[in-house]
């Protein structure tokens, strides 16, 4: 495990976005200039855990590593607050998954480190 992630699991657990003090947007993953104004005063704000499902496909031959989980699928979910999440939707029906259905977060295992063995714990989505 690097440095870099133990010092920002928070974000990947907790779906930390940025918000704009100028204009009120929030966006994710977290920014450093604000997309809508350009302003970089921007804050830390953790983002709502549910959504809808904008547009998605199934993967048939995942990456190295997610050979087990084939075939799934990848979303792009819009959270209730407008920000959108490229996601893997999981534990869910493949009928169920479909434009504009409900998605809420949940955490699952994304990773086993072959080195150390650490399990590493990410976001996915599943339709509620």
């Amino acid at each position: 495990m690097t440095i870099q992630y133990w010092r920002q699991r928070d974000r990947y657990y907790r779906l930390i976005g940025t918000r704009c003090t100028e204009c009120g947007a929030e966006s994710f993953p977290p920014a450093y200039r604000c997309k809508k104004c350009g302003s970089e005063k921007l804050e830390d704000k953790e983002m709502p855990q549910t959504g809808k499902i904008v547009t998605y496909t199934q993967l048939h031959e995942p990456l190295p590593g997610f050979e087990a989980q084939a075939p799934f699928y990848i979303a792009v979910v819009k959270l209730d607050n407008g920000a959108r999440v490229l996601t893997q939707v999981v534990d869910s029906p493949g009928d169920s998954v479909k434009t504009g259905a409900k998605v809420r977060a949940t955490m699952r295992r994304a990773i086993v480190d072959g080195e150390s063995g650490q399990i590493v714990y990410g976001y996915k989505f599943v339709v509620i």
